[in-house]
């Protein structure tokens, strides 16, 4: 059994520039959900996940959207758990979350819940988790990140033959010893999770749900391979916007940096106030 990312068609286009007249023509929609991905979109790749920080004016921004909920909603659609994320964003009240690559969700009233199915894979997490602690924890250059639910082998640091070998183990252990269990390759990490469970797409379509009738217009700021998952859910009903280098991609639009995007983010807040 195959431990790798669920198939989908290899996207072949490069995303475009944003144009000046987004803000309006997206908030021209009608009831807008606005999913933000956090590292790499809301704060700058670190070498340690652990001293990611939003930049400047992220945090204001979202604050001010949060307070136009008839005209927009947001979230903030994440591979760490949603109390890290939380915790580093400071004020969330009104923002909904989806972390640990949709594992987790907490809607309007900011309760925190589990996927279903999510606790029968805790026993092929516990295997990985031994696993990690004894060939990984103590490796120069590599990083664990234990979310509970999904575990995270971070290895931008470490030497690349090295991380080569390591990721070979770590796949043919997941494949013989966890089948319940499957990795997801990001940038620079390579991330142990429930099968069949979760998934950013799934989180932007659960977030619609929690948000009722109207409908809700999707879009999704993300920089990472993984939320190539999110822009192919909504390529079709939505909008995807990526972060950083072109490159192909179900998104549609493309944004330099971080930057770029709290400055997005402080013109909707600025078209929400003059339409409000």
């Amino acid at each position: 059994m195959s431990n790798q990312q669920p198939p989908r068609p290899a996207p072949t286009e490069l995303p475009v520039t944003i144009p000046s007249s987004l803000p309006q023509a997206l908030l021209a929609r009608g009831r807008l959900l606005f999913c933000l991905d956090f590292d790499g979109t809301l704060s700058e790749i670190v070498p340690h996940p652990a001293d990611a920080r939003p930049v400047s004016g992220v945090t204001e921004s979202i604050a001010a959207l949060a307070r136009h909920s008839r005209r927009i909603a947001v979230a903030v659609v994440s591979g760490r758990e949603i109390s890290e994320v939380r915790a580093m964003l400071g004020e969330s009240r009104g923002v909904m979350f989806s972390g640990t690559h949709g594992l987790e969700i907490a809607g309007p009233d900011g309760r925190i819940r589990l996927a279903p199915g999510v606790e029968a894979s805790m026993g092929d997490l516990g295997k990985v988790r031994e696993w990690m602690s004894t060939h990984v924890a103590r490796r120069e250059g590599f990083v664990v990140e234990d979310k509970r639910y999904a575990l995270a082998m971070h290895y931008r640091m470490a030497d690349p033959a090295g991380a080569s070998t390591l990721r070979e183990a770590l796949k043919s252990f997941v494949e013989t010893a966890a089948p319940s269990l499957w990795i997801m390759n990001g940038n620079k990490v390579d991330e142990v999770l429930p099968r069949g469970i979760g998934g950013k797409g799934r989180a932007v379509r659960t977030l619609m749900k929690e948000l009722g009738e109207p409908e809700p217009f999707p879009t999704y700021i993300g920089d990472d391979t993984t939320d190539e998952d999110a822009f192919y859910e909504i390529r079709n009903d939505g909008l995807g916007i990526l972060v950083g280098p072109s490159r192909p991609t179900w998104a549609r639009y493309r944004l330099d940096g971080p930057a770029d995007v709290a400055r997005l983010l402080a013109e909707l807040a600025a078209e929400a106030r003059r339409l409000d």
